[in-house]
């Protein structure tokens, strides 16, 4: 288990209370942009909330005999349905993307109650406490179950 990194719920924490506070002191100067910047911050600090509760779940970024779970609802994709798991570095925001099978997203799209297929899924390496860690051993079970 890969649990979500701290470092990440501090900063967007701290970012948005920073944030909070220049806006409602420009609250007199610009009211428009101040509210529309204290909803962005007000979203900030809710996302660090929805962080820091799932992480306290216990929730995080695993693999099992069952598949690779994809983000923190819960959502797989099976071992059996993966074609492809690779590394991406996109202007600096790295990722591991799991590329299932085109035969299978369809089925993937069920599971996951989406109104369309998605071809790729990526596991952001900000959200991970040990990302460098959690793609390498993620690659070695892959070369593992791909050579059965």
């Amino acid at each position: 288990m890969y649990k979500i990194s701290l470092l990440l719920i501090l900063s967007f924490m701290i970012f948005g209370i920073l944030l909070c506070f220049g806006f409602i002191m420009a609250l007199m100067a610009a009211p428009i942009v101040s509210i529309l910047g204290l909803i962005f911050s007000i979203f900030t600090v809710g996302y660090s909330i929805y962080l820091w509760l799932k992480r306290s779940e216990g929730k995080g970024f695993y693999w099992d005999d069952e598949g690779v779970l994809i983000d923190l609802k819960g959502n797989k994709v099976l071992w059996n349905e993966i074609e492809n798991i690779k590394y991406y570095n996109v202007r600096g925001m790295k990722s591991t993307v799991i590329y299932p099978h085109y035969t299978n997203h369809e089925k993937i799209r069920i599971r996951r109650k989406k109104w369309m297929p998605t071809t790729a899924h990526s596991i952001d390496w900000i959200l991970i406490e040990k990302p460098k860690e959690y793609h390498k051993n993620l690659m070695k079970v892959w070369e593992e179950k791909k050579s059965r």
